[in-house]
């Protein structure tokens, strides 16, 4: 499976009004997300001014969090908390590791959070309704650590902590303080592409695009402001995006709005490398 992953500015909401247009946009996010299997969203910090838009970052990162979250574990991670409140109008993500039933059966992959440690075992709450205990293998976990287990047997007397799942569980959620370095490393073992209306048009550029994607095991898109793109931004941060960059590509082709939102963008860019890439 190709690792996908997208870095959104610090700054994504500062075109949404109130909590509920914040809410909702941070939703259409993590669907797109993980309707395309991307493995991490990393938040970057867009500006040369450290502060600027750090409420906005710290409100979308909850929120994605939030939603990538199982049911069952979002009240004891999460709380009662403002930035919330709106939640319950959004979609669910319905991802495998989200849509278990309480009655656990063999071949179950869910995500579990550590309550108790001790030397030889674990004890995490896997959606079952009763604290599980699990074999510690020589893994150094902490109370409040998630982790993924497998269900070996449905009674769950074999229950098993697994490192790399062999199905999609969601996207991490990670913060970038320097994307000029961050994107010179990710350049060097994969394929990083932005997205900018003033960008080549892909539709010139297809095949290049095609022959990059299908030699690339990692792909990393790259998003600019609701109000500056990818060009004004990485000018600013004093980077040089040819440094920085494969391409960065203009993704519709006579658009019919004066503009394109972030999170639409979002879908048209993974939609298109979906079907590049394949």
């Amino acid at each position: 499976m190709k690792s996908i992953e997208i870095l959104l500015p610090y700054c994504s909401l500062e075109n949404e009004p109130d909590q509920i247009r914040i809410t909702l946009k941070a939703n259409i996010i993590a669907r797109a997300a993980s309707i395309f299997k991307v493995e991490r969203i990393t938040l970057y910090r867009s500006r040369s001014d450290k502060k600027s838009c750090k409420d906005q970052k710290e409100i979308l990162g909850l929120l994605l969090r939030y939603f990538v979250t199982p049911p069952y574990l979002k009240k004891k991670i999460f709380g009662k908390r403002k930035e919330l409140k709106y939640v319950g109008m959004a979609y669910p993500l319905q991802i495998p590791t989200h849509s278990l039933s309480k009655k656990a059966k063999e071949g179950d992959i869910r995500v579990g959070l550590v309550e108790r440690v001790k030397e030889s075992a674990i004890f995490a709450d896997i959606g079952v309704g009763k604290q599980v205990k699990i074999s510690n293998s020589n893994y150094e976990l902490k109370r409040g650590d998630l982790i993924f287990v497998k269900v070996k047997k449905g009674d769950l007397s074999e229950l098993e902590i697994i490192k790399n799942p062999d199905i999609y569980v969601g996207y991490s959620v990670r913060e970038c303080e320097n994307p000029l370095d961050y994107l010179k490393e990710k350049k060097k073992d994969g394929l990083v592409i932005g997205t900018s209306k003033f960008g080549d048009p892909i539709w010139e550029n297809l095949k290049e695009v095609e022959e990059k994607l299908k030699s690339s095991d990692k792909v990393v898109v790259v998003f600019g402001e609701p109000y500056r793109g990818i060009f004004e931004i990485f000018k600013q941060l004093g980077g040089n995006t040819d440094d920085l960059f494969h391409g960065i590509y203009n993704l519709v082709r006579d658009q019919g709005t004066k503009t394109i939102r972030m999170e639409e963008a979002l879908f048209i860019a993974l939609s298109l490398l979906n079907v590049l890439s394949s």
